[in-house]
């Protein structure tokens, strides 16, 4: 097993180096080139960890063309904590996203190819830059092959989406190559690790939106049915249903997002993967995140700082079997842009059977569980997006 904490500190941030129009045919056609080079500082003194370096190179690029758009992002990491264990960066690498769109008109459009499936509050269910335990679980955040339709019409907006594969498998030492946590076959280290793949993925997110004096609010719903297939030719099939809810007003915003999933295979837990490793996950529970965050008014800031929002994320993996503990997370975090191009996050984590944080059992805390107590941790992230 891999002797290293897996924090994958994931961002929540796109942006684009440049943005060129060309005449085509009395159109303008619109690129952008962009990244980033973000490091990161981790610091647990009850495991004397004190490292600091390159997390993640991220390049992205993008066009439109009339009604026509793309979009593309590949991620570089390794050489660095908790990496440390591949030379250099760029020996773990995989893409995020790789899709083609076509807007019918401003209510309708289609996207083909590598996107964001459409589960609970879009495009993440909080503030942080670690997301909630709805990401560990590839719930929140999750990337796949497939084609998905959008609608909006006054108030209501319906998304629809099928797909047929994983995401795209990248470059590491581990079955778990993705930007996502997708089901997986496991890796030699984890114990009682399952050979599971997910495949035909039907999804529908249905949002009801509108405002009440200063406050935006939506509430809606999301289904998930996916078939299950392992190397010995096991069937199976992964349920989701959740609610998602979300106010806000020009400081203030509370979002919260609940599951309730099964994964109807025989076994009690199922395994899963996504940058550079794999780990087990407890195939029946609710899971559940509330964050909360205030936007610091600009007017009490200096002109190079942008968009100061402090916050706090608690998500809760609540599992079925009787015998499996509850795997908690408490996030409390602040952001804001330096110079518009220099993002810094400090995160605050807190973890209880939590594979990401204090160095409970990785491969085991989100089904059996791991350490049944409250573990915590620093991380400050920079970013300089170009």
């Amino acid at each position: 097993m891999k002797k290293y904490l897996f924090v994958p500190l994931i961002g929540l941030i796109t942006s684009h180096a440049f943005s060129q129009e060309i005449d085509v045919g009395g159109q303008d056609l619109k690129l952008n080139l962009g990244g980033a080079i973000r490091t990161r500082f981790d610091l647990d003194p009850d495991r004397d960890i004190e490292e600091f370096g390159i997390d993640t190179v991220i390049l992205n690029g993008g066009f439109s063309y009339k009604g026509l758009s793309g979009e593309i992002e590949y991620r570089l990491l390794g050489g660095f904590y908790p990496y440390q264990y591949v030379d250099k960066i760029g020996d773990i690498s995989f893409p995020k996203k790789a899709f083609i769109k076509y807007a019918f008109d401003n209510e309708s459009a289609v996207s083909l190819g590598l996107n964001q499936v459409p589960l609970g509050l879009q495009p993440f269910f909080g503030s942080t830059m670690i997301e909630s335990l709805g990401y560990t679980m590839g719930i929140e955040d999750l990337y796949k092959t497939g084609v998905k339709f959008s609608k909006q019409f006054e108030h209501h907006h319906l998304d629809l989406g099928y797909y047929w594969d994983d995401a795209w498998r990248g470059e590491g030492t581990s079955n778990g190559t993705y930007y996502s946590n997708v089901i997986t076959e496991a890796d030699a280290y984890v114990e009682n690790g399952t050979s599971y793949k997910e495949r035909d993925s039907s999804v529908v997110n249905y949002t009801y939106s509108d405002k009440y004096q200063d406050w935006n609010y939506s509430i809606g719903l999301s289904g998930y049915y996916a078939n299950l297939k392992d190397f010995e030719q096991n069937k199976g099939s992964r349920n989701l249903l959740g609610i998602h809810y979300a106010t806000n007003n020009d400081k203030y915003s509370l979002k919260f997002v609940s599951f309730y999933q099964d994964v109807d295979i025989n076994n009690k837990l199922i395994s899963l993967g996504g940058y550079d490793g794999t780990f087990n996950m407890a195939t029946k529970g609710m899971f559940y995140s509330l964050d909360l965050s205030y936007k610091v008014p600009q007017k009490y800031l200096n002109e190079n700082i942008t968009n100061w929002t402090l916050y706090s994320n608690y998500s809760l993996y609540d599992k079925t079997e009787s015998d499996f503990k509850s795997t908690q997370r408490l996030v409390l975090g602040s952001s804001f842009f330096l110079n518009k191009n220099f993002y810094i996050s400090t995160e605050w984590l807190f973890g209880k059977n939590d594979p990401y944080i204090g160095g409970s059992s990785y491969t085991q805390s989100l089904a059996s569980g791991g350490i049944n107590h409250w573990e915590n941790q620093l991380n400050i992230d920079i970013g300089y997006y170009f």
